[in-house]
């Protein structure tokens, strides 16, 4: 990567491309590395190519570039002295290893501190690193969502995603109790009911959170857990305009009364007529749906 030429698309999709001194510089480095992984070359090509090396690390002098540089002399030597190739494998790896090393640090290949993710500098991990309260790891301050009007980190972005993904998986399975409990109910009538067995989950979501607002339309309760959907008028069969969001125990009390008209105060009946409205105005737009609301009109109409 660090041996690629920078590449840019212009506007008329042509790519073009550029070298800079430091992409010149790691190409350089790579061909030396090629060149000295290679085997089976002959001996003055060996030669050759670790002079090359030789006087590419001598240009700085460090313990790295030192030992380097001892290691190719041995070579050489060694070669010069007629020694087997096998007996020389462990040496050129250790070569090839050093070498390597060598390439990886920026100050001898500029290049090469941009795609490093660790900093050559040690002091600047202190300063970039943050704690996350919930997986107890260390990382980047990039990984974390840091709010404006806050001065601490909390959880990383991974973290919140993961309990994300698990509240999503707790909610569903609320509704998917809900639309159980439902289906049971409407079963046990025997009156032939088709609508709540059309209903998918994310129908029933939106009918409880958007139409329903999560909550018990009498008490306000909003745990999931002990809320049910039964129907408004028992007389006829369930459906998103023929429903009410109540408590097990509300629900219960519900479905004994006779007369709604006398059980219920009028503003109530009222806010509930208005939830069935706005729930057919959206499932008006399913087409599976289409034939019942038409049923239901034509039963209002005939009432």
């Amino acid at each position: 990567k660090c041996a690629q030429p920078k590449r840019w698309k212009a506007y008329d999709g042509k790519i073009t491309e550029m070298d800079t001194q430091f992409t010149l510089r790691a190409r350089e480095l790579l061909e030396i590395y090629c060149s000295i992984s290679m085997s089976d070359i002959p001996q003055d090509e060996r030669i050759d190519v670790l002079l090359t090396l030789k006087r590419k690390v001598k240009e700085h002098e460090c313990k790295l570039t030192q030992e380097i540089v001892e290691l190719i002399d041995r070579e050489i030597d060694l070669m010069s002295r007629e020694v087997k190739e096998c007996n020389l494998e462990g040496l050129r790896k250790r070569i090839c290893t050093l070498f390597l090393q060598f390439i990886k640090i920026p100050k001898f290949n500029p290049q090469v501190a941009k795609i490093l993710k660790v900093p050559a500098d040690p002091l600047k991990l202190y300063k970039n690193v943050n704690r996350c309260q919930s997986c107890k790891n260390y990382l980047s301050s990039t990984a974390f969502p840091i709010p404006a009007n806050t001065r601490t980190t909390g959880r990383c972005h991974l973290c919140c995603k993961l309990d994300n993904e698990a509240r999503h998986r707790e909610t569903f399975l609320k509704y998917k109790l809900i639309l159980e409990n439902l289906r049971k109910s409407e079963a046990d009538y025997q009156d032939d009911a088709k609508i709540v067995f059309l209903l998918q989950h994310q129908d029933l979501q939106y009918l409880i959170e958007k139409i329903w607002g999560c909550q018990s339309a009498l008490s306000a309760c909003s745990d999931l857990y002990d809320l049910v959907m039964v129907r408004w008028d028992k007389q006829h069969e369930w459906s998103p305009w023929n429903t009410i969001l109540l408590t097990k125990d509300e629900a219960d009390a519900h479905l004994k009364l006779c007369d709604l008209q006398k059980a219920y105060e009028a503003a109530f009946i009222h806010r509930i007529r208005h939830k069935h409205i706005r729930a057919k105005n959206y499932f008006a737009q399913i087409p599976a749906m289409t034939s019942f609301l038409q049923g239901s009109e034509n039963q209002t109409n005939a009432n």
